[in-house]
């Protein structure tokens, strides 16, 4: 089973994710025998089982070019505000199997598209993965500060 692993910083738990922008389109089938390099770019995301959805900082969506499908009001901790909407397909960066730490870094993107709000900037992290991603997976923490991911 393909694992995320981490040490707790500053008492949060990140993760390194990846994403790509997504865009519903028709193409047509047609078989490929060689597999498809797709550069993903690493970002920081924080672990959060209190957040319900999953959110990506402004400077990223900037970064990465994507494009809103909409707007909400949505609650948070602090206030109600309007926040922006876009849809992207999430993965994660997995270092090793649940009976092994390896130094192969291995990409496990999910099958279906997460709709994700914005946030501010942050300095300790890109993203949040809510409960909207959390869900799907098991979640371990010891109490040395290490956690693990499992991904599949």
């Amino acid at each position: 089973m393909l694992v995320a692993r981490g040490r707790l910083e500053r008492r949060q738990a990140i993760v390194e994710i990846g994403f790509q922008a997504f865009v519903p389109q028709i193409l047509a089938v047609e078989p490929e025998q060689r597999s498809i390099e797709i550069p993903i770019q690493g970002y920081r995301a924080l672990l959060d089982t209190g957040a319900q959805r999953t959110c990506l900082t402004r400077r990223v969506i900037g970064i990465e070019s994507l494009k809103s499908h909409g707007k909400r009001f949505i609650q948070n901790v602090h206030n109600e505000a309007r926040h922006y909407l876009y849809w992207a397909t999430i993965g994660f960066f997995a270092n090793g199997t649940d009976t092994d730490v390896s130094e192969t870094r291995t990409y496990f993107g999910l099958p279906h598209p997460t709709e994700i709000i914005d946030i501010a900037n942050n300095e300790n992290f890109d993203a949040i993965l809510g409960m909207d991603v959390l869900e799907r997976f098991d979640l371990r923490f010891d109490r040395t500060g290490d956690f693990e991911l499992r991904l599949a």
